[in-house]
């Protein structure tokens, strides 16, 4: 009897494993869980535009003279040069995330260059005053340029869709001083030289703040240092007896910028690979 009680638990055992193997084969497999995008990486070709305001500066300002002329103790008392306003254009490729790159040109209006120079009076009344004073020349021009640079930046990661950025730049300016005069006792009363056009080479360093406005358009407000190199004028000329002056003067500015990039493609994300298939369950 108590052989035969053995057998049947046994059978029994047998039966509820197959029943339930064949059961799980019944029920439907688990469903995949796709894996989550990648971040996106903007890469590709992008045009931007730029305007601003440059606050100009003029530094080591210096005059020669013919070697044949006296001009005693000469000094520049005050210079300045005014502010222009500026517009450009560029088209550039974004590599990654956090480097990029363009090739931009703009536009940089007239800015008037004023100076004033003494010399010693050597001559009786030359300049309405004593033998030993000063005479004084006034000097005036206006300065345009055309700069084009190539520029590369890093972007420090974005928050809240505001990315800062580090660059720099190096190129040529194009510089034009036209329409300098002189008005002073030395020249007769006044003096002038012909229009100079200039070609330096030219850099910049710059940093500011980009704004995700779309997926595609981008907003930038940002500084610039901008380095156009020495300037030099033509000889001032005069209707009398002068120096054969020339002036030059390195240039540069501290520009505020505004502008937009507007990228040509959107983010690109990597296939999402389909999950792979799960091991062979026979039924029997």
């Amino acid at each position: 009897m108590g052989r035969s009680r053995a057998l049947f638990t046994a059978a029994a055992l047998i039966i509820g494993a197959t029943s339930g193997a064949a059961a799980a084969d019944l029920l439907p497999p688990a469903p995949m869980v796709a894996a989550p995008p990648p971040a996106a990486d903007y890469g590709g070709w992008y045009l931007r535009g730029d305007g601003g305001v440059g606050i100009n500066q003029i530094s080591n300002l210096r005059s020669t003279f013919d070697p044949t002329k006296v001009v005693p103790a000469p000094l520049f008392e005050s210079y300045s040069i005014g502010d222009s306003a500026f517009i450009g254009t560029g088209v550039g490729y974004q590599f990654n995330s956090w480097l990029r790159a363009d090739i931009t040109g703009e536009y940089r209006t007239a800015s008037t260059y004023r100076a004033t120079q003494s010399y010693t009076n050597l001559w009786n009344d030359l300049c309405g005053g004593a033998v030993g004073g000063r005479c004084h020349d006034l000097y005036n021009a206006q300065h345009r340029a055309a700069v084009f640079l190539a520029n590369g930046y890093v972007d420090l990661g974005t928050w809240y869709g505001i990315t800062p950025y580090v660059g720099g730049g190096v190129g040529f300016a194009v510089n034009f001083l036209q329409n300098m005069t002189d008005n002073g006792p030395e020249t007769g009363g006044f003096g002038s030289a012909t229009n100079r056009t200039q070609t330096n080479f030219a850099w910049a360093a710059m940093a500011g703040l980009g704004y995700n406005v779309t997926q595609n358009l981008k907003l930038e407000v940002g500084y610039r240092y901008l380095d156009m190199g020495r300037i030099k004028s033509n000889v001032i000329g005069c209707p009398v007896d002068c120096a054969g002056e020339r002036q030059s003067f390195d240039l540069a500015a501290h520009d505020i910028r505004l502008g937009f990039r507007y990228a040509l493609g959107g983010p690109s994300f990597a296939p999402m690979m389909a999950p792979a298939p799960g091991p062979l369950i026979r039924k029997y």
